[in-house]
C-alpha cells in the first residue's frame, strides 16, 4: 500500500532498509534524525530541570541510536505507525524514554524525580482519599480497576497518560513527542481522563 505522504513514505523505506541490515541506510538514518534526537534530549532534560554537560548529551544521543539498532534493529521493528504516528514522532518517544531512564539511574535529581512520579491511581481526577483504614481494601480494588481501565485505552491515549501523568512531562513536551498541537494534546488529556472515569465507573457498577 502506498503512503500518500512522500516524506513519511521515504522514512518508511529508510526504516525498512535499516531493518534489512543495509549499513549505508543506517548512516542516512543517523544523519536524518540526529538533530531531532539532540533537541529531544535537551528539551526533556530541561523540562526536568536537569543540567547536563555536552558529553552527557552526546552519550544520551548515542544511547538512543544504540537502542534503535542493537539486536538486529529490534527496537526499529517495533514501529507500527498507529494513530498516524510518524517515524519522527515515534523516535521522539523513544528518545524521551531513554533520557528518563538514563537520568533516573545516573542523574543528580534521580531521587527527587522518583518522588514526583505520579501513579495512575493518583491522577487528581481519579483519586479518592481513604481516611479510614477500613477503606483500604476498597482503595486497592480501585487501583486494580484503574490499571485495568488504562489497558483498555487507545495507544495514543496510553502514551499521553504515561508521559504526562507518570513521567510528569508538561503538556507542551507531550504534544511535541506525539507530533500534535498543544490544543490537541489538551483534547487527548480530557478524552483520556473521561474514558478512564467511564471505565472505572462501569467496573464499579
Amino acid at each position: 500500500m502506498t503512503d500518500q505522504n512522500p516524506e513519511r513514505a521515504d522514512d518508511l523505506r529508510l526504516l525498512a532498509a535499516c531493518i534489512s541490515g543495509d549499513r549505508g541506510s543506517w548512516r542516512v538514518f543517523v544523519q536524518r534524525f540526529s538533530n531531532l534526537i539532540y533537541q529531544t534530549v535537551r528539551r526533556t532534560c530541561a523540562s526536568k530541570h536537569v543540567s547536563l554537560i555536552n558529553q552527557d548529551i552526546e552519550d544520551l544521543h548515542n544511547t538512543v541510536f544504540l537502542n534503535l539498532f542493537e539486536e538486529k534493529c529490534k527496537k526499529l521493528r517495533q514501529y507500527r505507525g498507529k494513530n498516524g504516528c510518524s517515524v519522527a514522532s515515534w523516535i521522539r518517544l523513544v528518545t524521551v524514554r531513554v533520557v528518563l531512564n538514563q537520568v533516573r539511574k545516573k542523574g543528580p535529581d534521580a531521587l527527587a524525580w522518583k518522588q514526583r512520579s505520579l501513579p495512575l491511581e493518583e491522577i487528581p481526577e481519579l483519586r479518592v482519599d481513604s481516611p479510614n483504614p477500613l477503606l483500604m481494601m476498597e482503595a486497592q480494588e480501585r487501583e486494580r480497576i484503574v490499571k485495568e481501565a488504562f489497558r483498555k485505552l487507545p495507544s495514543r491515549d496510553k502514551i499521553f497518560v504515561r508521559l504526562h501523568f507518570e513521567e510528569q512531562l508538561p503538556i507542551e513536551e507531550v504534544a511535541e513527542a506525539l507530533g500534535v498541537s498543544t490544543r490537541t494534546a489538551y483534547t487527548v488529556k480530557h478524552r483520556a481522563i473521561k474514558k478512564l472515569k467511564t471505565i472505572v465507573a462501569a467496573n464499579k457498577g
